[in-house]
């Protein structure tokens, strides 16, 4: 049993990696066809690139598999940091910081509002904030963006991003972030309110209620255990959508994360700073991607057990009151 699934478990992880190679290939040559007219514009980058794109691809592989982010060719950006690493984790920073505020605030409240929803489902608070929540996630980042510039003067809120000040450069931050947490928060109160609502009807939730656990153990229990597992395959999909959104609220609010990088690093026709910025992105959404399901297969039956366990002991309890 336990060869199985060690070989299933390497099965997997080969067919990730398989597809990764893949993708890692496409966006190789597809990223080399779309820069090669700014790499003839930049001297520094032509005068050191090979022309030949099977020769730029081993170089690629060679430097991938040595660890080697690569080299900067534009002097300019070089003078400053000449580490591709250390100048991706300089950017990161504030895209990682980004990301991580606009998950807590989504994961929280999403599924705060759409548990108390599935709870008072069918009754005006649920129809009011069901309407409000799908209307605000449905509008594009983009118009809130430019409705939060335009009104930045009048509410007295930074229009752009200050990083000179520490708690100026918070509150800056305060509104790009409200307004990409909407079609998140969208996201994770849909799933929480339909998911609860479908375990409050369950014969599973009635039988715990019937022998005897109380409302708090109901929540922690029952409800919040199945609630997580059942949005497990959401990650995914939310880390791919916040990565979108970071991308263009950086642009618009002038944030100094990845936006400002790339593009840098497309206008200069800078390869090997593209390349590894996917690259690492890549592998960073393989292993999400791998662990996300590794964790779904690994707490489902895990679940499902303690779930029997705990309905079994209830039966148990109750049959000996009712012999006794």
């Amino acid at each position: 049993m336990l060869a199985k699934k060690r070989i299933s478990f390497l099965k997997t992880f080969a067919f990730y990696i398989l597809i990764f190679f893949i993708a890692i290939t496409i966006v190789f040559f597809a990223i080399n066809l779309l820069i090669q007219p700014q790499i003839k514009k930049n001297l520094a980058v032509y005068s050191q690139v090979s022309s030949n794109f099977g020769t730029r691809f081993k170089i690629f592989l060679k430097n991938f598999f040595s660890f080697n982010p690569g080299v900067i060719y534009s002097h300019q950006l070089a003078s400053v940091q000449n580490n591709i690493f250390l100048l991706y984790l300089d950017q990161f920073k504030w895209t990682f910081l980004i990301s991580i505020l606009i998950f807590l605030i989504s994961f929280i409240l999403g599924n705060f509002l759409g548990i108390i929803s599935a709870y008072k489902l069918n009754k005006s608070y649920d129809i009011i904030f069901s309407i409000l929540i799908s209307f605000l996630g449905a509008i594009p980042i983009l118009i809130l963006a430019i409705l939060a510039l335009t009104n930045a003067e009048i509410f007295g809120y930074p229009s752009q991003f200050i990083e000179t000040n520490r708690s100026l450069g918070f509150i800056s931050l305060l509104v790009p972030i409200l307004i990409s947490s909407f079609p998140t928060i969208a996201i994770f109160f849909s799933k929480a309110r339909k998911k609860t609502s479908e375990i409050l009807q369950s014969n599973y939730y009635l039988f715990a209620k019937t022998y005897g656990l109380n409302k708090k153990q109901l929540l922690n229990k029952i409800i919040l255990k199945n609630l997580f597992i059942s949005e497990l395959n959401l990650f995914f999909l939310v880390y791919i959508l916040l990565f979108t959104i970071t991308i263009l609220i950086e642009t618009i609010f002038s944030i100094p994360g990845q936006s400002l990088f790339i593009s840098f690093a497309f206008k200069k026709g800078e390869i090997d700073i593209i390349m590894f910025y996917f690259s690492f992105n890549f592998v960073l959404l393989t292993l999400i991607l791998f662990f996300n399901n590794f964790l779904i297969k690994k707490l489902n039956p895990e679940l499902q057990k303690n779930s029997y366990l705990i309905l079994k002991n209830k039966k148990f309890k109750f049959k000996e009151v009712q012999h006794g």
